[in-house]
């Protein structure tokens, strides 16, 4: 499992990057290069090296994810409310958080494998942990919407489709 601490809007592109491997040579098209074994030995440093300048600029979002295909899980984050329902309908691929108790708090979710009706069981998760279902009649049903004072949750399963959720969590 690796973990980062960089903002919510890199996340695709974070992932997107994580494939190891050759790569192509800059502007010629499919022509493959090997990485050699040192560069394999410079990543970890170099990831390391990252990790520290994006905690710095981004104030301590943490960011963990599931390698793609490794079969790991993550774990749901400590900096999630207790009164927030844990999503127990898909297994977690990755997290975001700011942290916990600052002002514009926020957690996000990524989940895969999400079973059929997950998301009709997690809004009734939601109603007994006493959120308010605010969901505008225009979505679809894959779609909620809930608040408690100051603070939101959204949702929404398998948009693309494929199985997947995400949940994001939000404090005013």
């Amino acid at each position: 499992m690796k973990k980062f601490v960089v903002p919510f809007f890199t996340f695709a592109l974070l992932l997107a990057g994580c494939g190891g491997g050759g790569g192509v040579i800059p502007g010629v098209s499919d022509v493959p290069v090997e990485k050699p074994v040192s560069d394999s030995l410079n990543e970890s440093a170099a990831e390391e090296m990252g990790e520290q300048m994006a905690e710095e600029m981004m104030g301590g979002v943490d960011i963990e994810f599931a390698e793609e295909g490794s079969g790991e899980v993550v774990p749901w984050p400590a900096q999630m409310p207790s009164d927030v329902p844990v999503f127990e309908y898909g297994k977690i691929d990755a997290t975001e958080a700011s942290p916990a108790g600052e002002a514009g708090a926020f957690v996000a979710l990524q989940f895969r494998e999400v079973e059929e009706g997950g998301y009709a069981k997690y809004e009734q998760d939601l109603i007994s942990a006493g959120w308010t279902i605010v969901t505008d009649s225009a979505w679809t049903d894959e779609h909620i919407s809930a608040g408690k004072g100051d603070r939101s949750i959204d949702v929404d399963v398998d948009p693309m489709g494929e199985g997947t959720a995400f949940l994001y969590y939000f404090e005013e």
